[in-house]
Order: C-alpha cells, then structure tokens, then sequence
C-alpha cells in the first residue's frame, strides 16, 4: 500500500512538474506531446512483436529500437531548428527527450495495459511461473511476502505501471548522451 501511494506522489508531482515547463515553455509541450505519440506508436509495435512466438519478429525489435533512436534523434534536431530557432541549450535539448519519452511511454502504457488486461491474460502468468521457477534454481529464499509482492507486480497495471518508470530511466541516459550532439548554442557573431 505505501509502495503505490510513493508511486502516485511521485506521478503527481512530475505531473506538477511538467505544467510548470507547459507554462514557461509551450511549444517544449505541444511538440513533444505531438512527437511522443509518435514514439508511443514505435514502442507499442516493439512491445507487440516482442511478446510473440515467432523468432524473426522478436529478433525485428532489436531493429526497431535502433529505429528509435534515430527517429528519436531526427525529432530533436527537428525540435531545434523549428521551434528554437536553430539553437538549443543542452537542458532544453534533455528536457525534452524526457518528455519524448514520458509521452511515448504513457501511449505503449495504455497499449500493455489492454493487451495484458484483455487480449492475453495468460501472458502474466506465465511470466509469474518462469520467474518462481528462476528463483528456486538459483535458490533465492522466498517466504510468503515475497511470493505476494512478486505476483502482485505481475498483474496488469502494475507491470504495465512498471514500464513509465523503466522507460524514463532509459530516456533519462539517452537523454544525457543524445543531448550533447543535439544541442547547438548561438554564435558569437549572432549575439
């Protein structure tokens, strides 16, 4: 219970956040609500093909996420050359690739929850018994609490919950390698 609470106070306050940069900086918003659904589109279709049976199909995704971070990356310079003018600040170029990435991974959220929830509910569970069987061959000790937790954080939301966060983090470290080649600072002769 105060493990979901500290995770909707953290959701509501990056919400807060991002209101905050919506009001000082709203073409930083719309464009990367625009373009992050966009991105939303690419990260549900990895997750799609990801999860199937077919091996060339799970062998694509490694494809696509190359796919990713060059459309990624065209976005930004996009961005920057559009909206800014042709020059942006290394914070301004990270801030939003980090909204690239929370915009995307809200719209492939939406698209694990469904497909976890009502398409594939076996999915889950077969994750579940994998993970138990994992545990038992490497002779991890799992009481009662653990077993619950485990399971808990394989029902839909949650695990679907689980992939906003994994993918800011990752957005967070292509976000601070991608930023240096995206940012551009004025010319001195421009000032």
């Amino acid at each position: 219970m105060y493990l979901k609470l500290s995770n909707v106070a953290v959701f509501l306050y990056f919400c807060k956040q991002m209101s905050k940069a919506n009001s000082m900086q709203p073409n930083i918003m719309k464009s990367a609500m625009h373009n992050g659904l966009i991105l939303g589109v690419i990260f549900s279709v990895n997750f799609l093909l990801s999860i199937s049976k077919i091996t060339a199909l799970i062998l694509f995704t490694y494809v696509i996420a190359v796919i990713i971070l060059v459309v990624l990356y065209k976005i930004a310079i996009r961005f920057r050359d559009t909206e800014c003018e042709g020059t942006i600040t290394y914070g301004r170029a990270f801030l939003y690739i980090i909204l690239l990435f929370f915009y995307a991974a809200l719209i492939s959220t939406v698209v694990k929850f469904i497909y976890l929830r009502f398409i594939d509910q076996s999915y889950l569970d077969s994750i579940f018994q994998e993970t138990m069987k994992l545990m038992e061959t490497l002779k991890f000790p799992m009481n009662s609490v653990e077993i619950e937790r485990t399971e808990n954080m394989f029902k839909p939301l949650n695990f679907s919950l689980l992939y906003i966060w994994s993918n800011l983090i990752l957005g967070t470290f292509v976000g601070l390698i991608m930023a240096a080649f995206i940012k551009k600072e004025k010319n001195i002769f421009e000032q």
